[in-house]
């Protein structure tokens, strides 16, 4: 029983920190950032060229990702502490797989914050987390409940079994992912991340 609690206990708090970190970095970088008035949802803009605001997007990501690489702007202690004490991992995405995402989606009536929704991607992955799915739910919902997490889905694709948390606490705002792992399925989780890889270079022609 305290394997239980603790697993869901380490969630919260892995929750908390990145968001107190998103929202400490979000402050700071958006206030910077002046097109506020024009771009006021990221969620109903489009990857499509043409596209005034998508045009304005282009142009935050790459002052976004720059930001995200800065480590006193991001506050890697904090971050580095969860990596410490845990299976915690995280990584901001490289400019080449951004470009990459885009040119696959780009006028395919899909929006930025569903695609570009882990510019910055952490990963917790816990021992026996499966067998906790109803407790993990309801967990996951007093945490959207209170605005630590926007929202949260389970993906199962194959052999592939996760929970995915995301944090946006301003519809302007770049989305972050948190993915929630089992140990006894990180093998499996590897793989099939690695065959979706392929199967969209394939499609891509890469």
């Amino acid at each position: 029983m305290m394997v239980l609690m603790d697993n869901l206990a380490i969630i919260e708090e892995v929750a908390i920190t990145i968001k107190d970190v998103y929202d400490t970095f979000s402050l700071n970088f958006y206030e910077d950032f002046r097109c506020h008035d024009e771009l006021k949802n990221t969620k109903h803009v489009k990857i499509e060229a043409g596209n005034k605001h998508w045009l304005i997007i282009e142009k935050l990501i790459e002052d976004y990702v720059d930001a995200l690489n800065d480590k006193e702007t991001l506050k890697l202690r904090r971050l580095n502490h969860l990596r410490d004490n845990y299976d915690f991992r995280y990584r901001i995405k490289l400019r080449s797989t951004i470009q990459a995402k885009i040119r696959y989606n780009i006028g395919k009536d899909r929006y930025v914050a569903k695609i570009l929704n882990d510019l910055f991607g952490a990963r917790i992955i816990l021992t026996g987390i499966e067998q906790q799915h109803n407790e993990l739910e309801e967990r996951l919902n007093n945490l959207k409940s209170k605005g630590v997490i926007t929202r949260y889905y389970t993906r199962h694709d194959g052999d592939y079994l996760a929970t995915h948390c995301y944090f946006q606490t301003d519809k302007r705002y770049f989305p972050w992912e948190l993915q929630i792992w089992d140990e006894n399925r990180e093998y499996k989780n590897r793989f099939e991340h690695a065959r979706h890889d392929k199967e969209h270079r394939k499609l891509k022609g890469e």
